[in-house]
């Protein structure tokens, strides 16, 4: 599902050298192109919060952010629970760190912890999209079957209460490729908005007989109006359809998907989708090849549903992984000229399979060049 016409790739040069097209790279800049409008550039690696620093396991995937005057508020998972903490976009956790528990859980999971954050302009209800587990061969974590849910909140994100699952992979838990030690990752409930949708991007796992395919970047939707009317006066999610061959027609819990980018033998999977106001797209950062070192991607769409060929931004020693765009303006998901990409940089979580002994939350500023900036109205 890529747009040809974007397949017109650029590599721009920089005074100290190429970059793709000569196997070099700054130490310090790194620049890409994805079509004629747009150029991003990519700064210098700063470290946020230090592993001594941070919350244990802390962001363990994609972060919700909350912007009210001069303070934020952020959710991520943390070791099978939401964490929440309270500070600044240099210090997310200067107010503090609360560990949370969704109220009322539809399914025994051990571990449903989120994750991206939806404010309601008319009820100031929030969502929260959280990515949920069930341990295929407990005690132990790995290996594991995972699924998207959605929760609701009344309090401003104090408490949770569970809605129910809404994005489930196409190949159930009972199939024979989780009964053999086989793990699948769904993703943490990145979402943009698309006129009247949610767009919730995840990966897929689809099943024909005793066959398994990869499908590393798909896409669910439904209606903003009806999953929180649903919400609000049923207390339950409402129902969400998976994009297959065209068209909005397989269930959210167990439908097909279709690939929204190029698959080669590495996988590549959505860690966040952000739209961004000075560009008129929508933009996302994927996680991908070398696994289990995995680098930073960059992908662009008009649409949300064809995108750009996925061109990496960092690729730094060791892992990158579980990053969030971050905007700086009243809403931090919305992004424009200037922003942050927030991620986890671990030097041994791809050897050793314990990212937390060293992982450090880092940010770096992009900014997007050769472009004319309309304005900062959202999605459309």
């Amino acid at each position: 599902m890529v747009n040809t016409r974007l397949n017109r790739v650029l590599l721009v040069l920089l005074g100290a050298g190429c970059l793709d097209a000569c196997g070099l790279e700054t130490p310090q800049v790194r620049k890409a192109t994805f079509d004629a409008e747009s150029v991003v550039r990519v700064g210098p690696a700063e470290v946020v919060l230090a592993t001594k620093d941070k919350p244990y396991s802390w962001p363990d995937g994609t972060i919700g952010i909350i912007h009210e005057q001069d303070a934020y508020s952020f959710f991520a998972a943390g070791p099978g629970r939401p964490i929440r903490t309270g500070g600044t976009l240099d210090n997310p956790v200067a107010n503090g760190a609360q560990i949370q528990e969704i109220a009322g859980l539809r399914n025994d999971y051990p571990y449903a912890a989120g994750g991206r954050i939806y404010q309601d302009p008319k009820t100031g209800s929030l969502l929260l999209f959280y990515h949920a587990e069930i341990h295929t061969f407990p005690p132990g974590y790995i290996p594991f079957f995972s699924e998207i849910g959605l929760a609701h909140s009344t309090d401003g994100g104090r408490s949770w209460h569970d809605l129910g699952p809404i994005v489930r992979p196409h190949t159930p838990v009972s199939a024979s490729y989780f009964q053999k030690g086989g793990t699948w990752d769904v993703g943490w409930g990145t979402y943009a908005l698309a006129g009247e949708y949610f767009y919730l991007y995840f990966a897929d796992l689809l099943q024909d007989g005793d066959e398994y395919a990869r499908v590393n970047f798909a896409v669910a939707r439904a209606k903003v109006s009806d999953v929180i009317e649903a919400a609000v006066n049923q207390r339950q999610a409402w129902p969400w359809m998976k994009y297959y061959d065209g068209a909005w027609t397989e269930p959210g819990l167990g439908g097909r998907s279709t690939a929204l980018v190029e698959q080669g033998e590495d996988s590549f999977m959505p860690s966040d989708v952000a739209f961004n106001a000075c560009a008129r797209k929508y933009t996302a950062v994927i996680l991908g090849t070398p696994f289990p070192d995995a680098d930073l991607y960059w992908s662009e769409s008009a649409d949300g549903l064809t995108w750009n060929p996925v061109k990496k931004i960092v690729g730094d020693e060791g892992e990158q992984i579980y990053a969030t765009l971050i905007g700086m303006g009243e809403d931090p998901h919305l992004t424009g000229r200037e922003f942050f990409i927030y991620y986890i940089d671990s030097k041994e979580g791809g050897k050793a399979g314990d990212r937390n002994q060293d992982a450090v939350l880092m940010r770096r500023r992009l900014s997007l060049e050769n472009i004319s900036c309309f304005g900062s109205s959202h999605e459309s």
